[in-house]
């Protein structure tokens, strides 16, 4: 009995100790993307990336100047005057429109300002000038209604996702809550610029019924900004 109770006890002190139950692995923090990213374009083109931060002060500050004086602002004013440039005249010179006596350009948008060097320095001024209304003007209007008017690059891949991404956000703004809507400064400033300029330096027979068909060059000009912006390289 005595044995019998030693080995026993030897049987319990020699038996391995129950197994502890697993516990669940810590939680790994994930990477946070960038905020000024977009997810991809194929989910939806007005919603941004969860991430999403409405930018400060700073920010919208250092994005308008940017989009004023950057490489954009003088790139498409060089296309748009290249363009108007080369545009033959469907009617006839007006009559009182003569750049001089006997001087009657067979081509050029706004005839009146003639070929070659100058007539192009006055074309490429008058695309500059409408720009900057036109980026100051949305810039403002942004500010008024509390919305994000810049351009955020698509935190996707794909040339076409990315393209697609670039062109259906011309016309969006976001507000502070990140919600994609459609940008009333977007499409009212490229309008309002071009009727100030009629108004300011074209010739007189222009008058504030010729500033939709002015203006029309600016809202192509916004798509192909971003495109540039989408695929520029960012150092």
């Amino acid at each position: 009995m005595l044995l019998a109770s030693s080995c026993l006890g030897q049987g319990i002190s020699t038996s391995a100790p129950p197994a502890a139950s697993s516990l669940p692995d810590a939680p790994e923090t994930a990477p946070v993307p960038r905020a000024d990213t977009y997810k991809s374009a194929t989910k939806s083109s007005y919603a941004p990336a969860d991430s999403y931060v409405f930018p400060n002060r700073g920010e919208r500050a250092h994005a308008y100047v940017y989009d004023l004086l950057g490489s954009r602002a003088f790139l498409a004013p060089a296309v748009t005057a290249g363009v108007n440039q080369l545009h033959p005249l469907k009617a006839g010179y007006p009559a009182d429109g003569f750049a001089g006596p006997g001087l009657h350009p067979a081509h050029g948008t706004v005839p009146e300002w003639g070929e070659g060097s100058d007539g192009y320095a006055k074309r490429y001024a008058d695309s500059f000038g409408q720009g900057l209304l036109s980026t100051t003007g949305r810039y403002a209007l942004g500010e008024i209604l509390h919305e994000d008017v810049t351009y955020h690059r698509c935190d996707c891949t794909g040339a076409g996702t990315r393209a697609l991404h670039a062109l259906s956000q011309a016309f969006v703004a976001h507000t502070r809550s990140g919600r994609g809507v459609p940008s009333i400064p977007a499409l009212i400033s490229p309008f309002a610029a071009s009727e100030v300029a009629v108004a300011a330096w074209y010739p007189s027979r222009f008058n504030s019924s010729d500033a939709l068909r002015v203006s029309i060059p600016l809202f192509v000009s916004v798509p192909v900004k971003n495109l540039v912006a989408e695929f520029q390289r960012v150092k």
